[in-house]
């Protein structure tokens, strides 16, 4: 039953869920009949009906000096997850203090399969750094889904990028005469000095590997690998600079 599912997911036990769903069909009622209806033993009822009065989904009260129970309301389970949504943000904070407690121990993120590429935009997106550097592969026009437009995306957020891509590909063909709509500055080497199958990003504290031949992305979270990696992708830079335009010096 796909409404049992859900209450599993909302934290409910399994004879919590019995109790409380037997609550909404028996209406006010006494212990010993949602129990009957629940499946339940009378006394694991009554103390499962305790803790759902402690949660606020089930309500108690008395009737001619006997103790009878009634479920709030379905909608009350909204207001709980809301409650729930401001607990969590309260927490985060510290909680993103313990994450990040250890933060000289690099964290690798490796993905496989039909979204592992999908998986290092959707990071930047979440990361939303100031600049993106990349060296670009055409793959990305011949494997990304047609629906998912990231650059898109990545614009919206005001995300600059720096591309270094290859002679006749796309980056060359179509985007680099929109750099300045998609917030990008993009440089064209030779073909035959690069035309990867592999996209590589710098971001934030991450540098991100897209295998596209091999459908699989690594994400390494490390500040001082972050920051070499800039060096190299700044020396890399010059270096487009020259071999796109050899009068460049």
């Amino acid at each position: 039953m796909k409404t049992q599912a859900l209450l599993k997911r909302f934290g409910f036990s399994e004879n919590e869920t019995k109790v409380y769903l037997a609550a909404l069909e028996c209406g006010l009622s006494s212990a010993q009949d949602i129990a009957k209806v629940a499946g339940l033993k009378r006394t694991t009822a009554y103390s499962v009906l305790s803790y759902l009065v402690d949660r606020g989904v089930v309500g108690k009260s008395k009737v001619r000096n006997k103790t009878r129970f009634l479920a709030e309301p379905p909608e009350r389970l909204l207001s709980l997850v809301g409650e729930l949504q401001a607990s969590l943000k309260q927490a985060l904070p510290e909680l993103q203090a313990i994450y990040n407690k250890n933060e000289i121990k690099p964290k690798i993120t490796f993905y496989e399969g039909k979204e592992a590429i999908r998986n290092v935009y959707e990071d930047t997106l979440r990361e939303r750094p100031t600049e993106i550097l990349e060296w670009n592969t055409n793959a990305f026009f011949d494997r990304l889904s047609k629906e998912y437009n990231y650059i898109e995306q990545r614009v919206a957020y005001g995300i600059k990028a720096r591309r270094i891509a290859g002679k006749g590909s796309q980056w060359d063909k179509k985007h680099k005469d929109h750099d300045q709509k998609e917030l990008a500055e993009t440089l064209i080497v030779p073909k035959e000095r690069f035309d990867p199958q592999i996209e590589i990003n710098i971001y934030a504290n991450k540098l991100a590997l897209m295998n596209y031949a091999e459908n699989m992305s690594v994400i390494i979270e490390s500040k001082a690998v972050a920051d070499a990696m800039r060096q190299i992708y700044e020396l890399s830079w010059i270096g487009a600079k020259q071999v796109g335009n050899p009068k460049v010096q």
